[in-house]
């Protein structure tokens, strides 16, 4: 029988969301009074993990940085690129011009942008609005078309934006890409990233049930509870904070809540 003893919680805070790890490690959990050995990870296992990983970074990083009436483009090309390091040297001098662009207008550009194309290369970016029009946008960009929309900047927007960026980005032809672009994603350096908490809990800290902090409700679908492939007992959930609905005025949102064994079940109603 499984002795449990203290567990690490980790929390990663953005804007308008926080998720939570509730974990063990070696030295935290005990079976039969004795440690239990980490198993070894098989490389698809640490490839899935890695990827995992990949997505909550970029999720909160994208959260934490950019806001409702920000950019979301789509860049395609007339007549494609003969390599991927060519491709790199188009989106590298398009970043120059928006920069230069963002610098008259006093303003500072951020972005976050992935390669993607396993026959037709093109990209997909997200950047900060420095009130940028589309025929702007086609000026800056001349190697072919551009879709540009507007990112909602809530917290699902986030979570959709940073799968779909991802799960691009795994479709893509990576044997080519490596070279050209080692990471999953690229970035300006003035991102804010994240903050990072972690603690010890207690066994008498532990509830079954999720008690969100004030101002947070519990996103149910995230719950996971499992064993890691180390072979460790752990519980994942993501908080999302609550806005503030204005229609001509603001109004007041009242809460139901009800508690179950996985997390609070919570339904707001306007």
């Amino acid at each position: 029988m499984g002795v449990i003893t203290m567990r690490k919680r980790k929390k990663v805070i953005s804007k308008n969301m926080i998720e939570v790890l509730d974990h063990h490690t070696s030295r935290t959990y005990r079976k039969n009074g004795k440690r239990v050995k980490k198993k070894s990870i098989t490389p698809e296992a640490m490839k899935k993990q890695n990827e995992k990983q990949a997505e909550a970074m970029l999720r909160m990083l994208i959260d934490n940085n950019f806001n409702t009436n920000d950019c979301y483009l789509t860049l395609t090309y007339k007549e494609q690129p003969a390599t991927w390091e060519d491709a790199k040297k188009d989106m590298q001098n398009f970043i120059r011009r928006l920069k230069r662009r963002y610098k008259k207008l006093g303003k500072e550009l951020k972005y976050i942008y992935i390669a993607e194309g396993k026959t037709r290369i093109h990209f997909h970016m997200i950047i900060n609005n420095a009130e940028l029009y589309s025929d702007e946008i086609k000026e800056l960009w001349t190697d072919g078309m551009h879709k540009l929309m507007l990112y909602q900047g809530r917290a699902e927007d986030a979570i959709r934006l940073a799968s779909y960026f991802v799960k691009e980005k795994r479709s893509a032809c990576y044997s080519e890409k490596e070279d050209a672009f080692k990471r999953r994603w690229n970035s300006s350096k003035n991102l804010e990233k994240p903050k990072v908490k972690t603690e010890i809990l207690k066994p008498s800290e532990w509830r079954d049930y999720i008690q969100p902090p004030k101002g947070y409700y519990v996103e149910t679908d995230s719950i996971v509870e499992s064993v890691s492939d180390e072979g460790y007992p752990y519980r994942f959930y993501r908080l999302i904070k609550i806005e503030e609905v204005t229609r001509g005025v603001t109004r007041i949102r009242h809460i139901s809540r009800s508690n179950t064994r996985n997390g609070n079940s919570i339904a707001i109603h306007n």
